[in-house]
């Protein structure tokens, strides 16, 4: 239920114990004591968690389980599922940007945990996009999503049950994040049938601060609830287990004793100290199956984690935002360790694709981290979260080091709007993101959101007015209501004008009525008053999808200048009629002077002066206006910033 991947497992220190020898405070032990007793652990990677890539959550407590001094296997079987059903259907589920409205994922497998909740039928009615869009992908498409909840899954789980032989292991965990836990508790309540004396436990994302005690307390099958991360908390419990002890351990809530620590659990704070992540399993659990069935056309991406915790949200949470549950804290790996793991690796596993799991980049990382790759010069293909505001040599830099993709996280392209976020970010800074980027070849994973509280009508057609002159760069995957999640400041501030809470409409059909939906929920429906209209964002609407078309049509625009001795040369295509413009002299030098970044029209003069030209400040402005209502430049708060990118392909 977590809106974006991450390791959401791990942690950091360890409460004193009489059987768990200390450990110094915020550290992990590189060489843990052994434990009283080997114990045989598996780790279990349920549907619907992407097929393409393995779990971090689960290759990284592997690593750590086994450093504890146990076995440990990882299980995962939503490749399994994936073989089932086929990676065309797998994926539409796994990918849906829109689930954490309707919750579809969780809502398939809810029959196979709970048994009918509320009719077929009237989660249709509630959710008709469902229907609509599965219509049109297969023939009968919700009959056949009926029949997937009601017969093909539940029968899955219970094969699940006999394909393992979970009788050889002393525990058995469940790593819960994004569309995982009904799968998740479905399997655990057959295991639990099965094998009553066989422990489990559940953590993940989806059991943060309070969502675990308020699943554990109704479903007895939950031995042990893990809150928070688990790098510590899992091995303290491990050995709780093998010394047939029950030290009280934080974040850890134990079935039917009420008395447990309710805190979450302590953190790993010197990141260099965890094991790098083991994907030994999945490529064992891959290499069973055809290939194509499971993956499709996807090639595998290896998940990697550097660092914790946002360093901006420390200072100014993003309203929105609910990541990290209450761990906000950053934290991040050195850049010689971050690189040695990323090249462990590589070496180890066929791929080349490497997705950060990180909130956001460590800035150090640009002189070390990143620095080190391009010297190195490997043709990997690395994702990262990064802030907005990078400039066009710090994109230089992640492009040279092999980050092909990024995620910004620009979510608009109006300056009011981005501050009621509190994203620190300007529609100058956005946009001259996305123009480096471009001239980089780097793919920009963004979006626009709308339904914040203050917004107006015209910070949306302002935007729309935006669009046609930025079609030369790439669009946005969509543009999207905010919901309201847990531990965001919208949900945990009052002072916001954020009304009518309740969980989100589509629990009821996905969980039964005695577990309290107002504690287990992440996301939730509420009222916002002084919002811009639904017009205004349908005006935006149209332009973006406008922009997505042409860009799918393959039909691109351009906007770029050639620059020669004497003048700069423009090439426009953004409009049904191509435009070629020259700028002459100190014209052509004052457009490449708002080009890297916006500058103001005084700085813009100054350049000139010393550059030798002898112009006046009245015609540099004059220039510089001139350029916005041609739409070859944009303006705010009296800054320039020119849109066209350099041909000059010298980065």
């Amino acid at each position: 239920m977590h809106a974006r991947p991450g390791a959401g497992e791990p942690a950091a220190t360890v409460a004193k114990s009489r059987t768990l020898p200390l450990v110094a405070r915020n550290r992990i032990p590189s060489a843990p004591p052994p434990p009283p007793r080997r114990l045989r652990v598996a780790l279990v990677n349920m549907p619907w968690s992407w097929a393409d890539a393995p779990s971090i959550q689960c290759g990284l407590l592997q690593a750590i389980v086994k450093r504890a001094g146990h076995d440990c296997d990882v299980h995962y079987l939503n490749l399994e599922l994936s073989a089932l059903l086929g990676s065309r259907i797998y994926d539409r589920i796994s990918e849906m940007n829109d689930d954490r409205f309707h919750q579809l994922g969780e809502w398939l497998f809810s029959y196979a945990a709970f048994g009918d909740i509320e009719p077929e039928a009237d989660y249709f009615a509630e959710y008709p996009e469902v229907p609509e869009s599965w219509a049109k992908i297969l023939e009968n498409g919700p009959e056949q999503l009926v029949r997937l909840r009601r017969e093909v899954l539940p029968a899955w789980a219970d094969g699940c049950v006999d394909a393992v032989d979970w009788s050889s292991y002393d525990a058995v965990g469940f790593s819960s994040t994004f569309l995982q836990n009904t799968a998740s508790f479905a399997l655990g309540r057959r295991l639990k049938e099965r094998h009553p004396q066989l422990p489990l436990i559940y953590g993940g994302a989806n059991f943060d601060a309070g969502m675990g005690p308020a699943y554990a307390e109704k479903l007895p099958w939950l031995d042990y609830v893990v809150s928070g991360e688990g790098d510590i908390a899992l091995p303290a419990l491990l050995y709780d287990l093998a010394a047939g002890t029950t030290t009280p351990i934080p974040g850890v809530h134990r079935q039917g004793v009420s008395a447990d620590d309710q805190a979450e659990a302590p953190r790993t704070y010197d990141l260099d100290e965890l094991p790098a992540p083991d994907y030994d399993d999945y490529f064992r659990s891959l290499a069973r199956h055809d290939r194509a069935r499971v993956l499709g056309d996807n090639a595998v991406r290896l998940p990697v984690e550097f660092s914790r915790g946002c360093w901006w949200g420390q200072r100014h949470h993003c309203t929105f935002c609910g990541l990290n549950a209450l761990g906000m804290d950053y934290r991040a790996k050195t850049g010689e360790r971050a690189l040695r793991d990323l090249e462990g690796l590589l070496r180890a596993y066929p791929a080349r694709r490497v997705d950060a799991v990180d909130n956001i980049l460590d800035m150090k990382y640009l002189t070390s981290f990143c620095a080190e790759l391009a010297e190195r010069r490997w043709d990997v293909n690395l994702f990262f979260e990064v802030k907005a505001n990078l400039t066009r040599e710090q994109l230089a830099v992640l492009r040279r080091a092999g980050i092909q993709r990024i995620q910004p996280g620009i979510e608009s392209l109006n300056s009011h709007v981005l501050e009621l976020m509190r994203k620190g970010s300007t529609k100058l800074i956005n946009v001259r993101l996305l123009k480096w980027a471009a001239y980089f070849g780097i793919s920009v994973e963004w979006h626009i959101l709308c339904g914040f509280p203050g917004e107006t009508d015209r910070d949306y057609t302002e935007q729309a007015e935006l669009v046609p002159l930025i079609q030369h760069l790439q669009p946005p995957a969509s543009q999207i209501g905010i919901w309201l999640e847990r531990f965001s400041p919208y949900f945990m501030d009052p002072s916001f004008a954020i009304e009518q809470v309740r969980p989100q409409a589509s629990y009821k059909y996905v969980y039964p009525p005695e577990l309290d939906h107002s504690r287990i929920a992440y996301f939730f429906d509420f009222a916002a008053s002084d919002v811009a209209s639904a017009a205004s964002h349908d005006v935006l609407q149209s332009a973006i999808t406008g922009w997505r078309e042409r860009w799918a049509n393959g039909d691109r625009p351009v906007l770029f200048y050639q620059r020669l001795p004497g003048e700069v040369t423009i090439i426009d295509t953004r409009s049904a009629r191509p435009r070629k413009a020259v700028l002459p002299g100190w014209q052509g030098d004052a457009y490449e002077a708002c080009g890297d970044t916006a500058r103001g029209r005084k700085r813009v003069h100054q350049a000139l002066l010393d550059r030798g030209f002898e112009v006046s400040l009245g015609e540099v402005t004059a220039f510089l206006d001139g350029c916005c209502r041609a739409g070859l430049m944009i303006s705010e708060d009296d800054k320039y910033l020119s849109l066209a990118l350099p041909e000059n392909q010298g980065w």
